[in-house]
């Protein structure tokens, strides 16, 4: 009887450890179908922000893409645009400059990307006559 119930343990232990590893796997992979993603980047002189990332669809078929930045040490507005970069890290459009601290840049595909991998938005600052790099999201469409 005592053995039967230590079984039973490791067995319910086992099988707890098993779903916190699937649970844990699916949050940090997206998964194929529609995902948003953010992340923080920026510097002291070209300032701190969080730029997302979102792509709605499913599979390789997309819906539409949108990237953001918002500005998160609540300084002046920079002029700022989103960069869009395909699979195996090919430039695929870049969205409208614009002077401000919150931006949203959307476009419409409906169609399918040519192949599966990460698919990020960039965010570029200018300032001293050139741009700089401000921080990125990436999803993983599959």
């Amino acid at each position: 009887m005592r053995s039967h119930r230590r079984s039973r343990r490791v067995l319910a232990a086992s099988v707890t450890a098993g779903v916190m590893t699937l649970a844990t796997l699916a949050t940090a992979s997206p998964a194929s179908a529609s995902a948003r993603v953010c992340g923080n980047g920026g510097s002291d002189s070209l300032g701190y922000w969080e730029v997302c990332y979102e792509i709605t669809g499913h599979g390789l078929y997309v819906e539409q893409v949108e990237g953001s930045a918002r500005r998160t040490d609540n300084n002046n507005a920079k002029s700022i645009h989103i960069e869009y970069i395909k699979a195996g890290g090919v430039h695929w459009k870049n969205g409208l400059q614009a002077s401000t601290n919150n931006l949203t840049d959307v476009f419409v595909l409906n169609a399918s990307v040519s192949r599966a991998g990460n698919y990020c938005a960039k965010l570029w600052i200018a300032s001293g006559g050139s741009q700089h790099y401000g921080g990125e999201a990436c999803i993983y469409v599959h």
